[in-house]
């Protein structure tokens, strides 16, 4: 039986993010210093001006009253220390959040928190056994061995990333546990992918914010040849939750290829531009979507 996810982790971390939001602008003094990275300060100066924070503070309080069942605060709290350097340069060296400079960084990210939270889920929704094809898009180094080892020796398992220090420590994992039915791809999820065969499920786990969104859904798509599942999952879908949306975005932008959030409804459209499918939303962070046929 399908459970949503554990939304207290995502919200809980929500609210640290607005604790931290609410920090930054007290020991910048931002609305009033200048910053040599200007550009960076005038989007934080911008958002306080938009935002009622008063109301924000209250509902972080509200949010961080719940304790996560994870530990999902190592990666937000890179994320609101990195905002203070990026006021002095954009690429300071103390934001570590590149998917290739700290590749070791993001594997301990990986494998915890709303990362691990969502491989579960995936697994619950889409149920693969023994024999079942997995095309993983934006893999990272800790999925490949966790769904190689749901489809089993008769079942394939590809991963496609760009970052080659990522993809390294995936393949020592699935070479120690012998997982001989493992493809590793390190190219880019949005470039033109050719599959020589077809599979059942297509997963997008938090990729999508890095990646051309039309490309990204064509390769899905084509990868099933006409029929199977897509598993999208999102820290925040931009049209569901727009407050939220709107506070990550200023700290996931320190994060190299960050492009911003998808929406539900653009994935929608242009699927139904060229597939014939149906969708669920699983909780606000899932969306599943069951494809029938290209049109």
């Amino acid at each position: 039986m399908l459970e949503l996810i554990e939304v207290n982790d995502i919200d809980f971390a929500y609210g640290y993010v607005i604790l931290g939001a609410y920090f930054f602008r007290i020991r910048t003094n931002i609305d009033n210093e200048v910053y040599p990275n200007e550009e960076y300060a005038r989007l934080w100066r911008d958002y306080f001006k938009r935002v009622d924070f008063d109301s924000m503070l209250r509902k972080a309080f509200e949010l961080i009253s719940i304790p996560p069942k994870h530990n999902c605060l190592n990666f937000y709290d890179c994320l609101t220390r990195s905002a203070y350097f990026a006021l002095i340069h954009k690429d300071h060296p103390n934001i570590t959040l590149g998917f290739l400079k700290d590749a070791d960084l993001w594997d301990l990210w990986l494998r915890e928190g709303i990362f691990k939270v969502a491989r579960e889920r995936i697994a619950e929704i889409i149920s693969p056994s023994d024999g079942d094809r997995i095309l993983d898009l934006g893999c990272g180094s800790v999925s490949p061995s966790y769904y190689a080892e749901l489809v089993g020796p008769n079942g394939i398992y590809t991963g496609v990333d760009f970052s080659k220090p990522l993809l390294g420590l995936a393949h020592e994992r699935v070479k120690e546990e012998r997982f001989d039915w493992v493809n590793l791809r390190q190219e880019y999820v949005d470039s033109r992918l050719h599959f020589k065969r077809a599979y059942d499920f297509v997963i997008c786990s938090s990729i999508l914010q890095y990646a051309d969104l039309k490309a990204t859904l064509r390769n899905a798509v084509e990868a099933l040849r006409g029929e199977g599942t897509i598993v999208v999952f999102s820290d925040v879908f931009r049209d569901l939750e727009p407050e939220k949306a709107e506070l990550f975005e200023l700290y996931y932008r320190l994060i190299p290829n960050f492009k911003g959030f998808p929406s539900v409804s653009d994935i929608v459209d242009y699927l139904s531009k060229f597939c014939e499918f149906k969708y669920r939303m699983i909780d606000k962070n899932f969306l599943k979507i069951e494809v029938k046929d290209f049109i």
